[in-house]
């Protein structure tokens, strides 16, 4: 085993040479910054130096990002390609294989324990951790977002390389557990130590969203713009825009959003495909017409649902879009995929929530409101089992609004617009719009 190097963050590297390691730092603050490429810098480093075996690892873990079937494929293929190389990787090197090969083989659970063991190995391991709370975002794993950022900020002081975007990992992960306060002010130390860090962007905007000032969330997310919008992730923070629109009334922005930013590049990769299907959902709710818009994302869609299903997250927005469609009998297949072909923690994950939402959504888009109240309406809890954050999940509670409001169960709609009210008082109007819209 040759002598190990140092990656910028101070953690030691082996094999390959200092021109790969260089370009595996800059591949991977691309994936930490949600900014530039980080497949062509892995590639650079796989040139640079054939035998840094993080370099394989990370464009594995790019491959799995894709939570698709094809994805998991070339995964596979990049890891059985790799092989054990034994006089190659030390203990650091062995944990990110054992990790990419449990996520290959459908165990997300045991991917992000390997890489906890990784952060206890090194706790300045950047690619670690980012991976890591990316695994528990897809695990709806709230705790372990906000934690296995905690576990590690003693080891990144200020004063060190990467102590940002550490920062602004953390703020995500206390946002999603309700420490808003804290949330805001480490995304904003992020953001003043590095304005181009999407990610601490992206947590900012889910506290404006959760606390209901939507009007500073589109201050906010207009003003940034410039860091922000050339990110491969600028898709998402436009989605968080429309969502602080359709609050305030203005669905028309909402629409045009959709198709001047979210869709204007008719994009096939599930990272934007979920937010476009879950805008169209919103704004079906909100009485709009989307008829042609859901139509073309059904179109896309259909192309990305062959093979084994991968992330039930996915198939609940493409049960969205094909139920807006009318596209039910292709609702059914999904159904019956979910049921049957699915495996390791994605199945665990359908059994839990995700056919109950995929049942219950599909029955809403059927015409079936009794029948999606009644599967969804105790599932709410547990939801988080198929993944996302609480503002994807949001559309739950609008749905089940809906729902109510066009099975004739005013005094239910009614109910829960009070419950949702009271948790944010700005979507009162929002809410009680949603329900005159359904209402028979």
């Amino acid at each position: 085993m040759g002598a190990a190097l140092m990656d910028r963050w101070g953690v030691p590297v082996q094999g390959g040479n200092e021109e790969a390691v260089a370009a595996l730092d800059r591949a991977i603050e691309c994936l930490v910054a949600l900014a530039g490429d980080p497949a062509a810098g892995a590639d650079a480093a796989v040139a640079a130096g054939g035998d840094l075996v993080l370099a394989h690892v990370f464009l594995a873990y790019l491959s799995l990002y894709a939570t698709s079937a094809p994805g998991v494929a070339e995964a596979a293929k990049i890891l059985s390609d790799l092989g054990e190389a034994e006089d190659l990787v030390g203990e650091r090197e062995a944990l990110h294989v054992q990790a990419a090969r449990s996520w290959a083989a459908g165990n997300w659970t045991a991917a992000a324990r390997a890489l906890e063991r990784a952060l206890v190995l090194n706790p300045r391991d950047m690619l670690a951790l980012k991976v890591a709370q990316d695994l528990y975002f897809f695990l709806g794993s709230r705790l372990d977002l906000r934690d296995v950022a905690a576990r590690v900020l003693r080891a990144w002081p200020a004063s060190e390389p990467g102590w940002g975007y550490v920062q602004g990992i953390y703020a995500f992960g206390l946002e999603e557990n309700a420490d808003y306060r804290q949330a805001e002010s480490r995304a904003r130390a992020a953001l003043q130590h590095n304005s181009r860090d999407v990610w601490a962007v992206h947590a900012l905007a889910h506290v404006f969203e959760m606390e209901g000032s939507q009007r500073d969330g589109v201050a906010f997310l207009t003003a940034t713009l410039p860091d922000w919008q050339s990110s491969y992730f600028a898709v998402h923070n436009w989605w968080h825009r429309a969502l602080y629109h359709l609050e305030l009334g203005e669905s028309d922005q909402a629409v045009a959003l959709y198709d001047r930013s979210i869709r204007a590049s008719r994009s096939t990769e599930w990272l934007n495909i979920v937010d476009a299907a879950a805008l169209l959902w919103r704004l079906s709710l909100y009485g709009l017409d989307i008829t042609a818009r859901a139509s073309e994302l059904a179109s896309d869609i259909e192309v990305l649902m062959d093979g084994m299903p991968v992330y039930a997250f996915n198939d609940w927005h493409a049960v969205m879009t094909f139920g807006l469609d009318g596209r039910h009998e292709r609702n059914e297949r999904v159904l019956a995929d979910n049921r049957q072909l699915t495996v390791g923690t994605n199945r665990a994950a359908v059994q839990q929530a995700g056919i109950a939402l995929l049942e219950g959504f599909a029955a809403f888009a059927a015409g079936e409101p009794e029948r999606a109240l009644d599967l969804m309406i105790d599932i709410r809890q547990t939801a988080n089992a198929v993944g996302g954050s609480h503002a994807q999940r949001d559309v739950i509670d609008l749905t089940l609004i809906a729902a109510a409001a066009r099975a004739g169960q005013g005094s239910l709609a009614r109910a829960l617009v009070a419950e949702r009210t009271a948790r944010k008082p700005s979507a009162s109007a929002a809410a009680e719009q949603i329900v005159a819209v359904n209402s028979r």
